[in-house]
């Protein structure tokens, strides 16, 4: 029969009258206190006091967490609990959680993209979703945002990043998807969102209003400018695309015009033909805010 820890003074002793702390508990929240650890039948006098005594961190949800003995014995012997409790030689803590499906991963996406201007035309079927590790959240709902997003044309899918309003200790996980567009003004039903679909097919007619929002800020072109230009028309640069406070891109580009440090170009973004103003900041780089 495994031995049970009772200390009372420094003594290690048995005593019916104690009560016995479970060799296997269930907690919800992110730390373990020690009325976790007392059966449903522990009076009051023990409970009450139980619930302000902090015993560690919980598991990550869906996991477990084995507790010693003399570990939680260290945490009482200041208090007044200790002569009223048993402490077996160890505790395993359960915590609760809720495995994160596809479904949801899509339902946060489209979220997201349902309030993006440039990736507004795109779709996201649960299907189409994949991550590779198995994510836990301790709440039936787990609250995902997206707070990254990258296009892969190579591979002709969408890569995003999503954390848990949930869980804000989860680390943010990455999910693939196959993403499809509807095209405006179209019968065509959905197509795949690849290099080859025309700015017309995927998002429409492209018409001026975005490219009223920005002028140029220097002009590569103007005799006396001798500024040397970082981006060269018809090459390839990486643009930055920032949207809101909590969301960035970075996709490959191809610059409509040269420019120089500080210049504001016209700008293709290669997977999607989506066409609008960017700022040039380095050496084949861009950035631009939506």
């Amino acid at each position: 029969m495994a031995a049970t820890l009772c200390l009372s003074g420094g003594v290690a002793r048995a005593s019916d009258a104690k009560t016995h702390l479970i060799r296997d508990a269930v907690v919800n929240g992110q730390s373990i206190y020690l009325s976790d650890l007392l059966p449903e039948s522990s009076p009051s006098a023990v409970r009450i006091p139980a619930r302000e005594i902090l015993i560690g961190r919980s598991p990550q949800a869906g996991s477990t967490r084995v507790l010693s003995g003399g570990d939680i014995v260290r945490v009482l012997n200041d208090g007044d609990l200790l002569g009223q409790v048993d402490v077996p030689e160890q505790i395993v803590v359960h915590r609760l959680g809720h495995l994160v499906t596809r479904e949801e991963v899509a339902e946060a996406i489209r979220r997201m993209l349902a309030g993006n201007q440039t990736f507004g035309n795109v779709q996201i079927a649960p299907e189409d979703v994949r991550f590779a590790a198995r994510v836990m959240v301790p709440a039936q709902n787990a609250e995902l945002h997206v707070t990254r997003v990258e296009l892969d044309p190579a591979l002709q899918k969408m890569k995003f990043w999503l954390a848990s309003g949930a869980e804000p200790a989860l680390l943010p996980f990455m999910a693939m998807a196959r993403a499809t567009c509807t095209p405006c003004g179209s019968d065509e039903g959905t197509q795949p969102l690849t290099t080859q679909n025309s700015p017309q097919q995927i998002w429409g007619t492209i018409t001026s209003t975005s490219a009223e929002r920005a002028r140029p800020t220097l002009d590569s072109g103007r005799p006396g400018n001798s500024a040397p230009p970082l981006v060269e028309a018809g090459k390839t640069a990486l643009l930055h695309l920032v949207s809101g406070p909590q969301m960035q891109m970075y996709l490959a580009a191809v610059a409509l015009e040269r420019g120089v440090f500080g210049q504001t170009v016209r700008v293709r973004i290669q997977s999607t033909g989506k066409v609008l103003f960017a700022h040039v900041v380095g050496r084949n780089q861009l950035e631009a805010n939506l």
